[in-house]
């Protein structure tokens, strides 16, 4: 099984994808099958939060899952994404067969040669597959919002205090309590998403 680690770390880190590969992202590929197939996985991993069958990516796709449509998917993905590493293919059983991404940021390179032997050069900005596909859990949502809250509210206190709203006693008491919270959360947070909160936040 797919970790929520290792799926985690596939947002976090940035591929790099040779140009021939790349293209399968541009916006102008947008019709094409294999972008089509890359953000139907997206969507499919983020509803599901790990990996799909092929009969979930050609229903995504066409509104049907026949086995016609899932070979077309199925080899546009073997000739296509696989041989770039954009998807991999994970046998969880004999007759259970499921695909993920690799990555949902990229990074165009273009291939460099020379005496020293061949290297790669950034071409371009990071691209990144809409946030909304990504498959971040629910409990870093919850999180993130409280710590949010506990922040803001920490703002109003001092904000508070400073107007001479608040006694010193009070003000104390609240901000020992709120400074708790919110640490407990940003421990939780660290400890179980210790990179996501990074990204999402850019």
């Amino acid at each position: 099984m797919l970790s929520e680690e290792d799926l985690l770390s596939r947002i976090t880190k940035v591929k790099n994808l040779r140009e021939e590969c790349f293209k399968y992202l541009e916006s102008s590929t947008q019709e094409m099958l294999t972008h089509q197939i890359i953000l139907a996985i997206a969507k499919l991993s983020q509803e599901k939060k790990g990996p799909v069958k092929l009969s979930e990516i050609a229903q995504e796709i066409s509104g049907i899952s026949d086995k016609s449509k899932q070979d077309v998917i199925r080899l546009t993905m073997e000739k296509n994404l696989q041989k770039c590493g954009m998807v991999e293919k994970l046998h969880y059983a004999s007759n259970d067969v499921r695909y993920a991404l690799t990555g949902y940021r990229f990074q165009k390179v273009r291939k460099i040669e020379s005496f020293r032997g061949d290297s790669e050069e950034p071409v371009g900005e990071v691209f990144e597959l809409p946030r909304s596909t990504w498959p971040i859990p629910d409990e870093f949502f919850i999180l993130q919002s409280k710590k949010n809250g506990y922040e803001e509210a920490l703002k109003k206190i001092n904000s508070d205090y400073d107007a001479g709203k608040l006694p010193r006693g009070k003000y104390e008491d609240l901000i020992r309590q709120l400074t708790g919270s919110l640490n407990q959360v940003v421990n939780k947070i660290n400890s179980k998403f210790p990179t996501i909160e990074e990204v999402v936040g850019k």
